[in-house]
């Protein structure tokens, strides 16, 4: 019988296996990497993958996830030290998380490609995504907190009206490459007149 790990050595490896995971969407996708791909660049038997996550999806949703979670980090890091109105603190942080997002190729790759994205839609569970999706809504109802906005906005529209705007980016070749940032900054403009009407 194997020995069980520990848990810094469990931690240890989940970290290396979101880090094949990012490597490998970057280089090939999520449909032509497979478990073995990512068992060999993390430096773990196959058996061993299957410890952590049950398929490959269920870890690009970790990698998905955790890249989120460093990403609104550094939103709120940029929030707190930002100036000007709270409209404009809004726009700013939003515009910061836009240009990290679009730092990240293999994001930007999931982002980019219909097929990659409705792949990823269609492997993971359906209770997965309603956790994504309601895990967005709280972290946008507490970033509406902050600006002291939450109980005059309806916060699941706000959080549907910025996943749609992230989602230009599946559709950067229909709006024009040339063109995405300012419809982007444009339609971000257009959703802060809303919510902050008092300015």
């Amino acid at each position: 019988m194997p020995k069980p790990f520990s848990e810094n050595e469990r931690e240890h490896i989940y970290e290396r296996l979101l880090e094949a995971g990012r490597e490998c969407w970057e280089r090939y996708g999520i449909r032509r990497t497979s478990v073995e791909d990512l068992a060999r660049r993390a430096g773990i038997a196959k058996g061993t993958f299957y410890l952590f996550f049950p398929g490959k999806e269920l870890l690009f949703m970790a990698v998905l996830e955790d890249s989120h979670k460093k990403i609104k980090e550094r939103l709120m890091e940029v929030l707190v030290a930002g100036e000007g109105s709270p409209r404009e603190r809004f726009v700013s942080s939003v515009t910061k998380l836009y240009h990290e997002i679009k730092q990240n190729k293999w994001l930007v790759s999931l982002m980019s490609s219909d097929d990659e994205y409705r792949y990823l839609l269609r492997k993971l569970p359906g209770e997965k995504i309603e956790q994504h999706i309601v895990g967005d809504d709280e972290d946008t109802e507490r970033f509406l907190q902050l600006f002291g906005v939450a109980d005059t906005v309806d916060v699941k529209a706000v959080s549907a009206a910025l996943r749609g705007l992230f989602f230009l980016l599946l559709h950067r070749e229909e709006v024009g490459e040339d063109r995405l940032d300012s419809a982007f900054r444009l339609l971000l403009e257009g959703l802060a007149l809303r919510i902050f009407k008092e300015e």
